[in-house]
């Protein structure tokens, strides 16, 4: 083995440690990284969901996402839903999702807390709303 000097082994070491630690990090950041899950099918085949579990999985955070698919431009969709997660437990949740802009999914994402997985979503009422008024289904006001 050849004989190194002091100040080579320290460089050696050094450099193993910053190696160690690079790979740390990248791995750490490669495990908290989540992507949105692909668009789901809700009941209704007008409107489709995607959901992000958090990152950290400390907060128990998951945020929900709407895409109404027959919106239409300077239109505003608002819809009821009943949201199916989990939390240690099935549980579910009811809110109001107001779709709006130049996309055609709600601008803001619902978040439900605690979760760690969304496993459906039910739309129950539907009101479009353009310049002509708005049209509803099931919505019991209109």
């Amino acid at each position: 083995m050849p004989n190194l000097s002091n100040h080579s082994k320290l460089g050696l070491v050094l450099n193993v440690r910053l190696i160690v630690v690079w790979m740390l990090l990248l791995g750490t950041f490669q495990l908290n990284a989540q992507d949105w899950s692909s668009w789901a099918a809700t009941n209704n085949r007008d409107f489709q969901y995607r959901w992000l579990g958090s990152a950290s999985n400390n907060s128990g955070e998951c945020y929900l996402q709407l895409h109404d698919l027959k919106r239409q431009p300077n239109e505003t969709t608002i819809v009821s839903v009943l949201v199916g997660y989990q939390s240690g437990q099935a549980q579910s949740t009811r809110d109001v999702i107001t779709i709006m802009g130049s996309n055609d999914e709600n601008q803001g994402p619902l978040i439900v807390s605690p979760c760690a997985s969304v496993g459906g979503v039910h739309v129950n009422d539907i009101v479009r709303c353009g310049t002509s008024g708005c049209k509803g289904s099931n919505w019991i006001w209109l």
